[in-house]
């Protein structure tokens, strides 16, 4: 039985129990229709960019209960009544669907009801939304009855009020919006009486390999901008904000708008393209009054409203109504330092933005998963959320597929769902979704993924074999070898040291995941062989290349972020090499920035070395100095944004997934939480030094929570601490007297 058929039989003996009569428990574990059948505009489902509005009129005598279930291979809009209710769909691999499912009892009125969807079938490759053949599959159930389903009932119109000929918004993601509107534009969702367009004819689309939804429904909160004082077209959002864009506009001519959106401003008070992404969007409005609002959700702290042509044009609202993770509240962290606590909160906002359906690396370029990334982001999800329900879907979504086109067998995509037109990958980031795997396991108990995970493994330690030289190291790895956003990058050929090293890690974990002895010694003969071949005294050599001779050679190149790799993945130890270890704590970091002594050591970045490094403090004990070098690089970014961004200066993306782990390090290293294991039942507190007077903070754990509240006194540290039933704990040793009462 090959995987994809495993997961359908699977998938079909979930569907046989879920229901077809949602509750507010089970409405992200539908993956079934009762009528419904994915339809869209005859002959035209691969057609790029052609928006379709699905309406339908539904009269109620009484509104009981009522749902409606959506399936689409790109973006949807619903609306009841003109009111915004709900956009997907929650993404999955190439050839599966997921099943969004509403409660719209309360959108819905007695007599006549307007359910309209507004779908963009956009039929271009990205890392965001899949090319694949445009449909929409809805039913609405009312009172317990199906009332209104594709292939039925739904009407469907061409919108071309939304222009089909333009550019990409960026590599990652499709079509811009360009819009030419006149004020009755949006009658179609609130005037049961619209006759405004001819149907257009639809035609039933092969059937769908439906799958749950499973993670939580987003938050869409409205919140407002206000206009800077420096220049009244200029709005700011309080903070980096992710969702749509909403205007409410008076136009005395007709006028073309210009959209510039961005996380900064620049250096002249402009907006746009400061990390080379050009954030916007076109309206070309007759005149009227407009009430607007994107269909794509987009990531910005500054709009500048352009007029580009005509005018003049009242701007009398700018709101976004987010697109976020809803389930981010739970987690509790204060402190007495307020600059820790405001961390705490930019971390929360940039996981909520990236954590929607997927580990996001960013919401704005590119809104695409990314591997490595999610191996620290799904730690955040774990201690926001308290289950796993987000990382299984991003997990299951690698594992859905018969394989992946447009890469090298055996390996897997950089980011999933996503298409890889250009053929590209990052070996790496393969490794560390192993990584991620042993982490899923324990977080979650869930053998059964990691049972079904095998064959993909295996494939990829087959992939990697090829690239073995006589010294049992990888040498001359295809495509993109990423190490981090750093000089670490530019030293990966011909034997990279630092992809040897979490090479070894992997080897190691498929040996312990899956009871292979024969890896893991495999592990530990390539950490023997980078000691032996490159510690040259003084730091560990990020590369060797070949001679025309053939002989391997060390370069000489050595970057901070490949000693962190070596520490990280059991190359080094504090133990074996004492003097490079107190090297790197004492003299790098932060304060090697004001007067470095290591010119010739290539400082990390944000990501992934900063990281890395804070998990080594970590392991020592030193939180004291982790708060020091997290306020010193970090603090910045949240006073500037609101949230924490790809590297250490401004130059990429301003909010990115990863950087919320710093939460896992205020939970860790200053409340005191140093791990959870929910397969033993056991709460592990080790509580250092961090220089504070006293903290309180809460992580979920199922339905319930790990409460941890101390305060240094007099003769020690005074710990409440409140477990979830049926959990123990246990203490690891202090610096000082701790006492723990529940």
């Amino acid at each position: 039985m090959t995987l994809r058929t495993f997961l359908t039989v699977v998938a079909t003996i979930v569907a046989t129990t879920a229901c077809n009569r949602p509750t507010e428990r089970n409405l992200a574990e539908c993956d079934s229709f009762e009528k419904a059948v994915p339809v869209w505009a005859e002959g035209r489902h691969t057609e790029k960019n052609l928006n379709l509005a699905f309406r339908q009129i539904i009269p109620a005598k009484r509104v009981g209960e009522a749902y409606i279930r959506i399936a689409a291979s790109s973006n949807y809009r619903l609306r009841i009544n003109g009111e915004f209710v709900a956009h997907g769909p929650c993404v999955a691999a190439h050839g599966f669907y997921r099943v969004d499912c509403y409660d719209i009892r309360p959108y819905l009125r007695r007599g006549q009801n307007i359910i309209a969807l507004e779908v963009a079938g956009y039929n271009e490759q990205s890392y965001y939304l899949l090319d694949q053949p445009s449909f929409l599959q809805a039913e609405v159930e009312l009172n317990g009855e199906i009332v209104a389903a594709t292939g039925s009932e739904f009407d469907a119109y061409e919108l071309d009020q939304r222009k089909a000929d333009v550019p990409r918004l960026s590599f990652q993601r499709p079509s811009i919006e360009d819009y030419t509107l006149t004020p009755d534009f949006d009658e179609w969702i609130r005037n049961t009486e619209w006759q405004g367009a001819e149907c257009v004819t639809q035609a039933e689309q092969e059937p769908k390999e439906l799958i749950v939804r499973r993670v939580p429904y987003p938050d869409y909160t409205v919140h407002e901008a206000v206009a800077v004082e420096d220049n009244p077209n200029i709005y700011k959002f309080k903070c980096n904000s992710t969702g749509f864009l909403g205007m409410e506009v008076t136009v005395e001519d007709t006028v073309r708008l210009k959209l510039m959106f961005d996380e900064l401003r620049n250096a002249d008070g402009t907006v746009g393209r400061h990390a080379q992404f050009d954030g916007r969007m076109f309206y070309t409005l007759a005149p009227g009054r407009y009430s607007l609002e994107s269909h794509e959700p987009y990531t910005m702290q500054y709009l500048d409203v352009i007029v580009e042509k005509g005018g003049p044009c009242t701007v009398e609202r700018v709101y976004m109504r987010d697109y976020c993770n809803s389930d981010v509240s739970r987690g509790e962290f204060c402190s007495d330092r307020e600059d820790l606590n405001r961390l705490f909160e930019a971390a929360r906002e940039t996981y909520r933005q990236n954590a929607l359906d997927i580990f996001m690396d960013c919401p704005s370029r590119e809104r695409a998963g990314w591997l490595c990334d999610s191996y620290f982001t799904a730690r955040v999800a774990f201690d926001l959320a308290g289950h796993t329900r987000l990382e299984h879907n991003f997990i299951e979504n690698y594992l859905l597929p018969e394989g992946f086109n447009d890469i090298d067998a055996g390996m897997l995509p950089m980011c999933y769902p996503a298409d890889h037109w250009n053929h590209n990958y990052i070996p790496n980031w393969a490794m560390w979704f192993v990584l991620e795997l042993e982490e899923y396991l324990a977080r979650s108990g869930d053998r059964a993924t990691i049972d079904q995970a095998r064959a993909r493994v295996y494939d990829l330690v087959e992939y990697f074999e090829r690239y073995l030289n006589s010294d049992g190291l990888l040498e001359r790895l295809d495509k993109w070898i990423f190490v981090e956003w750093s000089a670490a990058n530019r030293y990966v050929q011909d034997v990279n040291y630092p992809s040897n090293m979490l090479y070894a890690e992997m080897l190691d974990v498929v040996g312990r995941l899956y009871d292979d002895p024969e890896r893991s010694s495999q592990a530990e003969a390539i950490r023997q062989t980078i000691r032996e071949q490159a510690f040259d005294g003084e730091y560990f050599i990020d590369n060797a290349t070949r001679t025309p001779d053939g002989a391997l050679q060390l370069t000489g190149n050595h970057t901070e972020t490949c000693q962190y790799y070596a520490f990280y993945f059991g190359i080094a130890t504090p133990t074996t090499y004492p003097e490079l270890w107190a090297r790197l704590r004492d003299e790098f970091g932060p304060a090697r920035k004001q007067n470095n002594p290591y010119p010739d050591v290539p400082f990390s970045n944000a990501f992934i070395g900063n990281y890395l490094r804070l998990e080594l403090l970590s392991r020592e004990g030193r939180s004291a100095q982790i708060l020091d070098e997290s306020i010193a690089e970090y603090l910045k970014m949240a006073e500037q944004t609101g949230t924490l961004w790809e590297h250490l200066s401004p130059t990429a993306s301003c909010c990115h997934g990863f950087a919320s782990h710093v939460i896992r390090v205020l939970n860790r290293d200053v409340l005191g939480v140093y791990s959870i294991d929910p397969a033993r039942k056991v709460v592990t507190l080790r509580f250092a030094d961090c220089g504070l007077a006293e903290c309180r903070g809460s992580i979920p754990v199922g339905e319930q929570s790990v409460d941890v509240r101390w305060k240094v006194t007099a003769d020690g540290l005074r710990v409440k601490l409140s477990l979830p039933e049926g959990y123990n704990y246990e203490l690891l040793p202090s610096d000082r007297p701790v006492k723990v009462s529940l």
